[in-house]
Parts: C-alpha cells; structure tokens; sequence
C-alpha cells in the first residue's frame, strides 16, 4: 500500500512540474491590443492585433488584412524590453520599422515603462507610444456563466440536392 501511494505521489509530482511557471508575473499572457497613443497626441484603434508573451519570448501578430507575425526577446527585468525581432516565416530577413510600426514600436528594441498590468489590462509606454492592451480571450476559453443565453446550442443547416 505504502508503495502505491509513494508511486501516485512521484506521478503527480512529474506531471504538475511540467508546466513552466509565468516570469514575467501579470504580463505573461495573450493581449490584444486596442490603442496606439503616438507621441504627437494622434491615436490609432487597433484590430486583430496580438501580443502573446511567455518567458523570454514575445510574439505579436497582426490578424488583420496582411497578416504579419514577429518573433522577438522579451525582458521584463527594470521595466519591460522587446526586440531583436524575426519574422515567423522568414528568419534571416531584417524586419523593417514599417511592420514594427504597426505593432507600436519604432526600433529593433524597444524599451517600455509598465503604467499598468493588471489581470485584465496593460498600459506600456516608450519613448514612441502608449500602447493599451487587454487581456485576450478565445472563446473556448470563457467561464460557464459567459455561455450564450441558448446554452451553446448551435443550428446548422445542410443543403440537400
């Protein structure tokens, strides 16, 4: 019995140690972004933009019309660090300050200052912009009681010849 129970403990340990533990505290996560406040007062709403960040690394995505995904360092050691950026499909290629704007980011590295990272919401801002982000969401994803009214019922209609 003893060697039963010494056996699910050592199981349990390997299998719960496998997950890496977030770094980079309530900045770790999938973000959208949703507003890039430039320097010169304008601002721009942001769609399908997304900042996933998970250890040392930072991926942002732009899902919209010409879709771009950028692979960079991530550092959140005396304020927050983005750079040395690749493109996902091309690693040897220099990304260009053209496809980094899109992001809000204005150099190969971009040092951030957090006004706010809560579980929800985070406010980075450079020397460029403030960049305001919330916390992403897919839908599979949400709590039982975000479920649609009909309880996840779905029609589907099959076309018959």
């Amino acid at each position: 019995m003893k060697q039963i129970i010494l056996c699910v403990c050592l199981l349990l340990g390997v299998l719960c140690s496998c997950d890496k533990k977030p770094i980079n505290g309530k900045l770790d996560g999938r973000w959208q972004l949703m507003t890039i406040e430039y320097n010169d007062g304008s601002i721009k709403e942001c769609e399908r933009i997304y900042c996933s960040i998970q250890l040392h690394l930072v991926e942002l995505m732009d899902k919209g019309t010409t879709p771009l995904t950028l692979i960079g360092h991530f550092s959140s050691a005396d304020g927050v660090m983005m750079g040395e950026f690749k493109y996902q499909d091309n690693m040897e290629a220099t990304v260009t300050e053209e496809d980094l704007n899109r992001f809000g980011l204005n150099s190969s590295v971009t040092h951030f200052k957090v006004e706010k990272a809560t579980g929800s919401k985070m406010i980075l801002k450079s020397d460029y912009a403030r960049l305001t982000y919330r916390k992403f969401k897919s839908r599979r994803n949400k709590k039982k009681s975000e479920a649609p009214v009909n309880g996840g019922a779905s029609l589907f209609l099959f076309k018959t010849t």
